[in-house]
């Protein structure tokens, strides 16, 4: 069965995306509109659509996956034209004569390779998603898997340790990747190697690998911080202020719960941080005011929520079955919580996400701009702190008295 993925090659030649700008055009799309229709049409492909005979039953199966999305229907029936008129310009049945010195059997060839290593990849999925792996690590890996593939334009069975060699070792040297990608990239080409394809051991000790680099960290100075913290508007100093205080990185600072944070024991919790491990980091009593006063307005939306039936967050793991009533409880809730509701990009639930890490980085950003921080400071130079000798913590200030925390670069 073809499924939308297939796409893949015919979206890289140039002259069928210029194509496809032609027949907008032609049916009086304005340009500034364009941008739209091509992102729409990217989506589609890399959502690996089943194609039917009937078009209609393929954008069926569209539709039904825009609508979990959610979304303003102006945008959903955008979406719908771009990938019908895609599909009109070109079907499966799509001559290979856009393609320039390739003859059509290398075509049909490379059409098969490409099903066989999509196969291959959707069970390393499964493999990645059963160990527990992040999310994260499941989309550089797959990523690097699709790189590869294009690489070496074989099938899986053709593969063999020369193509790893060539492959990794051109990254090294033309690409000028740094040696913790080039670790990266091994342990994804291993998994594809002995997982995957189901052989044997691979011998990187020979190969070319990149230097090790030894780069001092950026570390915002006391000054620096009190700026940045005057600086920042309201809704974002105590984020800001307790990845500072506790050394948290965004992704553990944006998950943490309304249980993660105990006033009792002074303690904040961090579940499933760097490497899926649990720490427990000193809680600044000095913010115990405003963050009292955060939860006093977090409790007045989980209420509101509450009664509006879109309480519900999401669980690790298989909690959500084993204790269903969990996840629309308290305790359970985001600490810092999106001011908008959004859909669970799995199950499409309306629910109070996190804040999105993009955004965090957008208004840090803003605030480091207005207060005439370096930009060498992004969200991780929060939980870098100098060690205890180069700083005294009562000094910082009165209402923001620091416990001591292990640096990043030390916590690894």
């Amino acid at each position: 069965m073809k499924t939308s993925y297939e796409y893949v090659d015919l979206w890289n030649i140039k002259e069928n995306r210029t194509r496809f700008s032609d027949e907008l055009n032609r049916r009086g799309v304005e340009e500034f509109r364009h941008s739209y229709y091509f992102g729409h049409v990217k989506w589609f492909i890399s959502q690996g659509f089943e194609l039917c005979r009937d078009m209609d039953e393929t954008l069926a199966f569209v539709r039904k996956a825009r609508d979990l999305l959610g979304g303003y229907e102006m945008v959903i029936r955008q979406c719908l034209s771009s990938c019908r008129l895609w599909m009109t310009l070109f079907p499966l049945d799509y001559s290979a004569c856009q393609v320039k010195d390739v003859s059509c059997p290398a075509i049909v060839e490379r059409n098969v390779a490409g099903e066989d290593w999509t196969v291959l990849f959707r069970s390393l999925e499964g493999v990645l998603a059963t160990r527990r792996y992040s999310r994260r690590t499941v989309e550089a890996y797959v990523g690097w898997w699709r790189r590869f593939s294009k690489e070496v334009n074989c099938t899986p069975q053709e593969l063999s340790e020369e193509h790893l060699r060539i492959f990794l070792e051109k990254l090294v040297l033309q690409k000028n990747i740094a040696a913790s990608t080039q670790n990266q990239v091994l342990c994804a080409l291993i998994m594809l190697w002995k997982i995957g394809l189901g052989r044997g051991e691979f011998d990187g000790k020979s190969l070319l690998r990149a230097p090790e680099s030894h780069h001092i960290p950026f570390v915002l100075s006391q000054d620096q911080i009190r700026v940045l913290l005057a600086g920042a508007s309201i809704h974002w100093r105590l984020l800001f202020s307790l990845a500072y205080g506790c050394g948290l990185r965004l992704n553990e600072a944006l998950s943490l719960r309304i249980k993660d944070v105990d006033f009792e024991r002074g303690l904040v919790i961090v579940h499933a941080g760097k490497g899926g491990k649990d720490r427990s980091l000193p809680f600044p009593a000095s913010l115990r005011t405003e963050v009292e006063a955060h939860l006093l307005e977090r409790r007045a939306i989980y209420t509101a929520d509450l009664h509006a039936g879109n309480a519900t967050v999401d669980l690790p793991f298989a909690m959500a079955r084993v204790s269903p009533m969990k996840a629309s409880s308290w305790d359970w809730q985001y600490f810092f919580a999106s001011g908008n509701l959004l859909r669970h990009p799995d199950s499409g639930v309306l629910m109070r996400w996190h804040h999105l890490e993009s955004t965090v980085q957008r208004n840090f950003k803003a605030v480091c701009r207005r207060s005439g921080i370096s930009e060498q400071a992004h969200f991780h130079t929060c939980g870098i702190l100098l060690p205890p000798t180069c700083w005294n913590m009562a000094s910082l200030s009165g209402k923001f008295r620091l416990g001591w925390v292990i640096p990043t670069w030390k916590r690894r």
